[in-house]
């Protein structure tokens, strides 16, 4: 074994350190660092927690029942915007199609089965809620975590604030106006899904 002077005193170690030197277990360099504790990935919650929707009739006449359906996201993404054909409500003459009917609808069996996966266990959101959801395809309401109305929402808020007026129906255009968010302006049931979304994320604002 070489003995290493040391550079400040330079006398050589004592005899009882360099038995002990020789005497301690050699080891294999430094003790490995212990292994990482690896844990489940956490299942991610849904971005979007609400489904806002709207449904208008595109042309009920000819034995044929026409409805436009918009579905957006808490994101703000349309998620579904489709025409879909249902029974007619009533025997009227045959009427032509609008010209903003660019496909053809959807049968009534494929329109039921996407707007429930569009659906199932989100909490939906409408601008009056009984005639909107009666509109829906059958066991969607039934599948959603809650269908909730944006109309009756406002009506209460209104009340509250002082400005409501009992004589004037509340559209959804008027009530995105009084709250300085400004009018869809169309019946286009895409947009005005995204309009509900504007007035239901104000509401949650001003409350």
């Amino acid at each position: 074994m070489t003995l290493l002077l040391n550079p400040i005193t330079r006398h050589r170690p004592s005899a009882a350190r360099v038995n002990w030197a020789l005497q301690r277990p050699r080891t294999e360099g430094p003790r490995p660092a212990p292994p990482l504790r690896l844990f489940a990935p956490r299942r991610q919650k849904s971005a979007s927690e609400h489904i806002y929707f709207d449904v208008r009739t595109v042309v009920a006449a000819g034995g044929r029942h026409l409805l436009q359906y918009g579905f957006v996201d808490d994101r703000g993404n349309i998620v579904l915007s489709v025409v879909g054909e249902t029974k007619a409500p009533a025997a009227t003459p045959e009427v032509t199609p609008p010209e903003d009917l660019a496909a053809e609808p959807m049968d009534e069996a494929w329109l039921a089965l996407l707007v429930r996966m569009t659906c199932r266990g989100a909490s939906l959101v409408t601008f009056h809620k009984v005639l909107k959801a009666g509109l829906l395809p059958p066991g969607v309401v039934e599948e959603a975590e809650s269908v909730d109305c944006a109309w009756r929402r406002y009506v209460r808020l209104a009340r509250r604030r002082g400005q409501f007026d009992r004589s004037q129906p509340v559209t959804l255009d008027d009530a995105l106006d009084r709250a300085g968010l400004g009018p869809v302006g169309a019946s286009d049931a895409a947009l005005r899904a995204l309009g509900i979304r504007e007035l239901w994320a104000w509401m949650d604002r001003v409350e």
